[in-house]
């Protein structure tokens, strides 16, 4: 009943936000389609009154010292900077609240409020994975980062790089690589708050099976919480996408997903799956063997099995 409960109060939320842009079953499962299922994208767009062209200014500037929220500005979800220092966990790593500034071209002020899943590598350069919907190829990326102690540095926003890869056609076909600056290697870690791992990809595809993730969005929680879930399908979209019961809200998209009793990373979180009715039934998203044939060359970096 609890679960049904939490699912329940962010579905209002979430259709309310909804992108609007609605994908049908059709498009990505004949199966789907007979029974109804639509899934839509989770909302990720916010104009907070704060982030001004000057703000923007200042914060692509900083590089490595980063830019404190303007007094008494909240990031999405209501959260004030002194809540956002203690619900951050430290370092650049799985489930960072991540802000794309999708006006950075001066097309507008908008910004995708969104969630990182996996820390990934190519050679020594390092990724951090998101999901497609969030935004596109080239857009610099700010996180609120919370600086390891030895950096010197105090905890804001922080542009930590661009997004290098990023497709965004639905459900088994949204993700996202932020390529790193070089300057914030040493942030780096590949760790899932609360669960540990990841411990590769899961390849595994029984109804039931245990999934979590960890995400920063709204509703639910205030940011930074873990969540619970059973798996519901493996085979969406030709076996690209999958599809759990649990709960997710406006900001978890991008949240990596892991499967199992162990921590295997089975995908990122980006859809809500709807009925015929308008209810949320579940949550979709994109398996790990897509995301890793979207980014092309990058591998997953695995985290310890102890959470740090």
């Amino acid at each position: 009943m609890r679960t049904r409960t939490i699912l329940g109060l962010a579905t209002a939320m979430l259709l309310a936000l909804g992108t609007g842009t609605a994908m049908t079953a059709a498009q990505a499962d004949d199966t789907d389609s007979a029974q109804g299922t639509t899934y839509r994208p989770i909302a990720s767009g916010v104009s907070p009154s704060w982030f001004t062209a000057d703000f923007q200014r200042r914060l692509l500037a900083s590089g490595t010292d980063g830019v404190r929220l303007p007094k008494g500005a909240t990031l999405p979800g209501g959260i004030v900077e002194d809540q956002a220092v203690g619900l951050a966990t430290t370092g650049i790593r799985p489930g960072q609240w991540l802000l794309t500034l999708l006006g950075s071209d001066g097309s507008g002020d908008t910004l995708g409020w969104c969630s990182a899943n996996f820390v990934f590598k190519k050679s020594s350069t390092w990724g951090l994975g998101t999901a497609g919907h969030c935004g596109p190829v080239g857009k610099p990326v700010s996180a609120y980062v919370v600086p390891p102690p030895s950096s010197g540095k105090l905890p804001g926003l922080y542009v930590i790089g661009n997004i290098s890869a990023s497709r965004d056609h639905g459900i088994g076909d949204d993700f996202a690589m932020i390529t790193i600056k070089p300057e914030f290697a040493s942030w780096m870690n590949p760790t899932m708050p609360v669960w540990g791992g990841p411990s590769g990809a899961f390849t595994g595809g029984d109804v039931g099976t245990p999934v979590k993730h960890f995400g920063h969005g709204a509703v639910i929680g205030t940011g930074g919480t873990p969540r619970v879930g059973a798996a519901l399908r493996w085979d969406i979209a030709g076996g690209d996408g999958f599809s759990w019961a649990g709960a997710a809200a406006p900001g978890d998209s991008g949240s990596g997903v892991l499967a199992g009793l162990g921590t295997a990373a089975a995908g990122d979180l980006t859809h809500i799956a709807v009925d015929v009715n308008g209810n949320v039934i579940g949550i979709a998203g994109t398996r790990m063997s897509r995301m890793l044939e979207i980014a092309k060359g990058w591998s997953l970096a695995p985290g310890s099995l102890l959470p740090v």
